[in-house]
């Protein structure tokens, strides 16, 4: 029977006085981190007075510490290596677009000398028309041209002196040589 009554005491002590304290607890902590009070660090500070747990929370700061600083170290040295990777990346970078810059001068170069090369090859194949056609005689230079196309005569005419487009007009048929003519004219104008 003693023992009955001892634990029926503890159930009393137990439901009476420790479930209502510890819910008690529970709504205060709660009430006061709600008003912003940081309750785990004011209880870590309440905490370095009684020497047991004092010791508990000294271990578990120094290994925090340690921990944290290990961590810190790790991230400073990814950081770097991220920046070295950066800077070569810039390097590169660098590199390909003067690259880049200089086979564009080159293609604008190459333009260039190939425009250049058109312009000799059409220039040196107009003085040898020019000189096959102020070899020709007027008549048969007139022949030739009858056959062709306004345009082509007129680029051929241009390349000609003025005393030797005016023989072979007159060779030409009249109706001919006055639409050249008239071409010739506004082409002046």
């Amino acid at each position: 029977m003693n023992q009955e009554e001892k634990t029926s005491k503890f159930k009393w002590i137990l439901y009476v006085i420790v479930v209502p304290a510890i819910f008690a607890i529970t709504i205060f902590v709660i009430f006061l981190s709600v008003s912003g009070v940081d309750v785990a660090e004011k209880a870590k500070e309440a905490s370095k007075n009684i020497p047991v747990i004092k010791n508990i929370w000294s271990d578990n700061a120094v290994q925090t510490a340690s921990t944290n600083n290990d961590m810190e170290k790790q991230w400073q040295s990814k950081f770097k290596e991220q920046e070295d990777y950066i800077k070569i990346l810039n390097s590169d970078l660098q590199k390909k677009e003067k690259e880049v810059s200089d086979l564009k001068s080159d293609i604008a170069l190459l333009k260039k000398q190939a425009e250049e090369a058109d312009t000799a090859v059409k220039d040196e194949k107009n003085v040898q028309l020019k000189k096959l056609y102020e070899s020709m005689s007027a008549k048969d230079a007139a022949a030739v041209l009858a056959e062709m196309n306004n345009t082509d005569i007129l680029q051929i005419l241009n390349l000609l002196q003025p005393e030797t487009q005016a023989e072979i007009l007159s060779k030409l048929e009249p109706k001919r040589a006055a639409e050249l003519t008239e071409l010739i004219a506004s082409d002046s104008l």
